[in-house]
């Protein structure tokens, strides 16, 4: 398997659990229950592969930190998409607007591990944020 091929794996699953925050939302989904549902979904899976690939519970206290910070940020996100859902907010532009943390994750990376910044990942960045902006009106 190629990063790309696991990236684009990354993007449809990430497209329905962004859908399920709508669906979630639409039919007065508690969020905080819905969130906790989701986690024995995410715990099922990641005891699946520890299992498959024989491998036992090892993560750094700094790298557990880390994933905890992360999960509550996430948690965060999840939440607030699905409150805005139930708001009465539609797909076709929360959606879009939720998904400029693209952009977040892409300057992140550039700041902290100094991936270097190239014409075309300014042209690519520009257009994505074009596109969600034209998307969402």
């Amino acid at each position: 398997m190629t990063p790309i091929l696991l990236a684009l794996i990354t993007l449809g699953c990430g497209g329905v659990i962004r859908f399920f925050s709508k669906v979630a939302g639409e039919n007065d989904g508690y969020g905080p229950t819905y969130m906790l549902a989701q986690c024995i979904g995410f715990a099922f899976v990641a005891s699946m592969i520890h299992v498959i690939e024989r491998q036992h519970l090892d993560l750094s206290f700094r790298m557990t930190g880390i994933a905890i910070v992360g999960g509550m940020i996430g948690a965060v996100g999840v939440f607030a998409l699905i409150l805005g859902f139930k708001m009465g907010g539609e797909g076709s532009i929360l959606f879009p607007i939720s998904g400029m943390s693209v952009v977040v994750a892409v300057v992140l990376s550039i700041l902290v591990y100094r991936e270097p910044i190239t014409a075309s990942k300014i042209v690519g960045l520009a257009l994505g944020v074009g596109s969600i902006v034209i998307l969402s009106r």
